[in-house]
């Protein structure tokens, strides 16, 4: 393996390791004092231990124990640059989403959440996409299920 995709595979385990750390819920105390030492790190020039000590065996098999505490590894978000849907539709659409999660109907309010929502909907991965009465129709459909959220029970 050569040295940079070493190195950048290794940057990648430590990121794992504190978003691991992070979403266990581990303190700081338990993670330095009791986990890395478990995982055979040993103490850095600072005397804390250090998952830099570990090589990238152990480092991979500690996000291994991680994966078997709980810790659940996502994919990298959709990161490319589409620019968002600028017609007064998609604005309607986007406009109605993020108040659906305003009222607690929707947990995620991004724009790949909205997407998948509409690719759900209408089988178009994106927005810019739509036809006028395909969009039409998403809207429709939102417009439901606010009414249904913000209907009170009786």
């Amino acid at each position: 393996m050569d040295t940079k995709k070493q190195t950048d595979n290794r940057q990648r385990l430590y990121t794992l390791l504190q978003v691991g750390k992070q979403k266990l819920g581990w303190d700081d105390e338990f993670y330095y004092g009791i986990w890395l030492p478990m995982q055979g790190a040993t103490k850095n020039a600072d005397d804390r231990y250090s998952a830099t000590t570990l090589d990238i065996g152990k480092l991979t098999q500690a996000v291994e124990t991680m994966k078997r505490a709980g810790f659940k590894v996502k994919a990298k978000a959709d990161t490319s640059n589409r620019p968002l849907a600028g017609d007064a539709q998609s604005k309607k659409i986007r406009a109605l989403w993020l108040h659906l999660h305003a009222i607690g109907a929707v947990r995620d309010p991004s724009e790949a959440s909205l997407n998948a929502y509409v690719k759900r909907q209408t089988g178009i991965e994106a927005l810019q996409w739509l036809s006028e009465k395909q969009a039409s129709g998403v809207i429709e459909v939102l417009k439901r299920w606010q009414k249904r959220v913000e209907t009170p029970l009786v």
